[in-house]
This record gives C-alpha cells, structure tokens and sequence, in this order.
C-alpha cells in the first residue's frame, strides 16, 4: 500500500472518532465521513468498499494492540485514553462480541490459576462468564458517561477501583467454585 493510501486511510479512520462524539456511529454517512476526512468519495471508496470496513479494519488493529495483555490498571487506562475509538467501536456492535471473548480468556486463565482447577471444568467457566461479561457491561458504561472532563475521569477512576478489587480478588458468585 502506498503512503497516500495509508494517509487517507488514517484520515478516515480518524475522522470518523471525531465524529463518534457528537453523534450516533450508525447517523454517520460515507459523504459525512469524506467532508471531515478531507477525502473525495472515491478515495475512500479506493481504500474501502463499504461504510462498515472502516470499523473492521479499527477493530482488528485494536484487538492487535490488546493481545496479550492483562487485566491491570494499565490495561484500563489505556482503554480510557483510547476511550473514544474503543466508544465507538462498542458503539458500531461489530466489535464488543470479539472483545467480551478476550477479557473471556484472559478471566479464564486467572481463574483456572487461582482455583487450580481445569479451565473445561464448567465451574469455571460459569464465573468466567459471569466475570468477563460483568467487566464489559462495567467499561461500556463507563465509558458512555457523558458530562465534564473532570467528572468523566472521576467516574471512571472510581469504576475501575471496583473492578480491579473484583479482579484482585475474583471473588465467585455464589456456589460457582468450592
């Protein structure tokens, strides 16, 4: 791929965050898109064939950044200062799916390691389940909050204080592991 290409593939992608956050990801139209890009209709149509490849190509570059990595402060805060493109890429609904079954293998792994139990043993996988949906239904919501700068980052500073003691700890639902 030639610079030029990637150039206006980068102005897409990062026109289309900007406009994430003033308005719904499924209001936005390609012509949109082009005008606060600074790209003709046929560049993007050069680089991509539909609206949708776009988030595609976003989600698979993030899920790269993500691998193997744990589940730290760290992690978190990279999530909040990547908060608008990981917004948008929940927001679209073409991302969440691959990105609840991360934190869904990386759960399972320190859970099979605290209990030292199988990680096929469905004990664990039902607090797997019940831990790594809990930790995405947390950060969406998180990062939906709307509002000051100021109160955004105390609320999420918060939010992710109870997530890390919840994965300090992994403590089980009820009856989940004996």
């Amino acid at each position: 791929m030639d610079q030029r290409n990637e150039y206006s593939k980068k102005a897409i992608r990062e026109a289309l965050i900007r406009l994430s956050r003033t308005k719904p990801y499924t209001e936005i139209s390609v012509r949109e898109l082009c005008r606060e890009a600074k790209v003709s209709r046929s560049t993007f149509y050069n680089n991509y064939r539909f609206f949708n490849d776009v988030v595609v190509e976003m989600s698979e570059a993030y899920m790269e950044k993500l691998r193997g990595r744990r589940l730290t402060r760290e992690f978190f805060d990279s999530l909040k200062d990547e908060g608008d493109e990981l917004k948008l890429l929940l927001d679209s609904g073409m991302f969440g799916r691959e990105f609840s079954l991360y934190l869904r293998e990386i759960v399972q792994e320190e859970i099979s390691a605290i209990h030292q139990r199988d990680p096929g043993d469905i004990s664990v996988n039902v607090a797997t389940l019940y831990h790594a949906f809990g930790i995405f239904g947390v950060l969406q919501n998180l990062l939906a909050v709307q509002g000051e700068p100021r109160i955004k980052e105390e609320v999420y500073r918060r939010g992710i204080d109870t997530l890390m003691e919840i994965i300090e700890s992994f403590t089980d639902p009820p009856s989940m592991l004996p």
